[in-house]
């Protein structure tokens, strides 16, 4: 028998995540990487990390899958999405993803400066992001809003 019939099972995405990977993957594209809000990719990229089920990176730091997904090889076996294969699916360096990624550990009060665009992302994932939440909080209150548009 030189053929024979297989039925391919996606494992762990359901039709919405489906749906909801072509829809960010779409808007990304059409939009372009410079004209995106750095605060909307950075829950873009942790929602597509979800999908495929990337786990934070190992020691390696290659952010290995943690669940199959949708991309087969030749033998029809599901192969492992790493953050780099989705920093190339987007178009950024991994490094770049790394720092989107940052943005998600923010307050939401500077989450939402970032988004308007009151405070600069570069500013946001260098300083703020390596900081404890606590330690965000405390400092957002003390310096206010007005002098952390004023300062970054």
């Amino acid at each position: 028998m030189q053929e024979i019939p297989i039925q391919i099972i996606l494992v762990g995405n359901t039709k919405e995540d489906l749906i909801l990977e072509d829809l960010i993957c779409t808007n990304i594209m059409q939009r372009g990487i410079g004209n995106v809000n750095p605060m909307k990719m950075a829950r873009c990229i942790a929602e597509l990390e979800r999908i495929y089920g990337i786990r934070q990176g190992s020691a390696g730091g290659n952010g290995s899958n943690q669940y199959l997904n949708k991309e087969l090889d030749g033998n029809n076996f599901a192969q492992a999405k790493s953050q780099n294969d989705l920093a190339i699916q987007i178009g950024i360096d991994q490094r770049q993803l790394q720092n989107y990624k940052k943005l998600n550990n923010l307050i939401p009060e500077l989450q939402s400066m970032v988004e308007n665009e009151s405070i600069k992302a570069t500013v946001a994932y260098k300083i703020w992001a390596k900081m404890p939440q606590e330690e965000q909080e405390k400092f957002f209150e003390d310096i206010g809003k007005e002098k952390i548009k004023t300062f970054f």
